[in-house]
């Protein structure tokens, strides 16, 4: 199998960069017929992944985190070339979802070479007419507002996330996404979360019942509270029981459009943009190799 690697040193704040070396070593142990490539900027893992299929690759794997695996898929999404991971990322939490959590466990995968075909939700910003596809979850509001204060601070870890709520909760507003949906139209809400996989937030469990496979997107419409009960449920965020609790509007689609203008977006921890925009589901839109 030929692999190309893609490996983006800046992320998990550099952790990447600073472990390549050993992880080199393991690569140069279990494979004989690869190529590594790095990345210099944003976006470029798109470039060099596109490419990478126009030259006969069997696989490539994204070595960082969700947002340089975001760059990866769109760069080969509904192609039939294979993906794998190696999760250096400061969340990395798509790897959670298909049962990669370390270097180690990840070289144990590439080499098993399973490979399950996994849904890839494509999103259209309807006021640049622009497409995006996701891979993990997608966020409107809040969770966006996290996500960017995590982007532009200093990386600490899995408490990023948690840091990165409590310094942003004094901004929380309630909106209304505009759900073409029946009855959830005119909801009202403080975070809307549209998940293919299960984990957000460095390992919150922000949708235990999503499956990569089955065509559908999980939708979580969190139910608007005080800024004070917002913190006190994170814990229910963190293990998924706010769904059993009522804690959130649950609906199942294929396809969704949210018509309020201006709310932030973020995907697979970047933020891209904001609303309109229409999510649908790519079903079976890209090779993963699984474990």
């Amino acid at each position: 199998m030929s692999i190309l690697f893609i490996v983006n040193p800046a992320a998990g704040k550099g952790k990447a960069e600073k472990e390549w070396p050993a992880i080199a070593k393991l690569i140069q142990e279990n494979f004989s017929e690869y190529d590594v490539e790095f990345t210099q900027r944003s976006l470029q893992a798109t470039e060099i992944a596109r490419n990478a299929v126009l030259k006969g690759y069997d696989a490539i794997v994204s070595c960082g985190g969700d947002g340089t695996l975001n760059e990866v898929i769109n760069g080969l999404a509904g192609s039939e070339i294979k993906v794998g991971l190696i999760p250096l990322g400061t969340g990395s939490d798509f790897g959670k979802s298909i049962g990669v959590r370390s270097v180690e466990e990840s070289i144990s995968t590439l080499k098993a070479n399973k490979v399950e075909r996994i849904d890839v939700p494509n999103v259209t910003f309807e006021e640049t007419g622009k497409s995006r596809v996701f891979i993990n979850v997608l966020e409107i509001g809040f969770g966006a507002e996290v996500m960017r204060y995590v982007n532009s601070h200093p990386k600490g870890g899995r408490y990023t996330f948690v840091r990165g709520i409590l310094s942003t909760v004094r901004k929380l507003k309630r909106f209304k996404p505009g759900i073409e949906n029946g009855d959830q139209k005119d909801l009202e809400t403080i975070e809307v979360i549209v998940a293919n996989g299960k984990y957000f937030g460095g390992g919150m469990l922000a949708s235990p019942h999503s499956i990569l496979s089955d065509g559908i997107l999980d939708v979580h419409i969190l139910k608007p509270v005080s800024r004070l009960t917002t913190i006190l449920r994170l814990r229910n965020l963190m293990n998924g029981s706010y769904i059993e609790k009522n804690f959130s509007f649950e609906s199942k689609v294929k396809s969704i459009r949210f018509t309020e203008k201006g709310n932030l977006v973020e995907m697979d921890g970047e933020v891209v943009g904001t609303s309109p925009i229409t999510v649908n589901v790519m079903q079976k839109g890209v090779n993963f190799i699984v474990s």
